[in-house]
């Protein structure tokens, strides 16, 4: 068996030692205004997470715990900065839909999970006018595929 195939086997070991039985892992991101600014464009968050080739994302909540403004009429995707697009998560959605612990569905859920082609860090992707605060929490849920 050869090095890769090792690593991959016993990543899919259950806790348990059986073979075939994956574990569901989590990954979370932090985009904080205060830390990482507020500029349109696209922001890899001081607190983020790199999600590795061949994930297999298959759901995920965005959660704003602070409300999200801006002086504009801001909007707010968030994706990955490779292996998928900066809307693979969450397509361009108003500001007001950030209100203080508002909780928004991810793209990604069993019937249509998205498949990272590269490693990749979660993004928030700031279009049409910049942010004046916020914090989004963003919680991915998935698993390591093979190939």
């Amino acid at each position: 068996m050869s090095s890769t195939s090792q690593t991959l086997a016993d990543e899919i070991k259950a806790v348990d030692g059986s073979s075939g039985l994956g574990n569901l892992r989590m990954a979370r991101a932090i985009y904080d205004f205060s830390v990482d600014g507020g500029a349109v464009s696209t922001i890899t968050p001081k607190q983020t997470v790199a999600l590795p080739n061949n994930a297999v994302i298959v759901g995920g909540t965005v959660n704003s715990t602070t409300a999200c403004t801006s002086g504009g009429a801001a909007t707010i995707a968030v994706g990955t900065s490779a292996g998928s697009s900066t809307t693979a998560l969450l397509a361009a959605t108003a500001v007001a839909s950030f209100s203080l612990d508002a909780v928004i569905n991810a793209v990604p859920v069993f019937a249509t999970p998205v498949k990272l082609t590269a490693k990749g860090d979660v993004t928030v992707t700031i279009a049409t006018a910049a942010l004046t605060a916020g914090v989004i929490e963003v919680t991915l849920f998935y698993f390591v595929a093979g190939n």
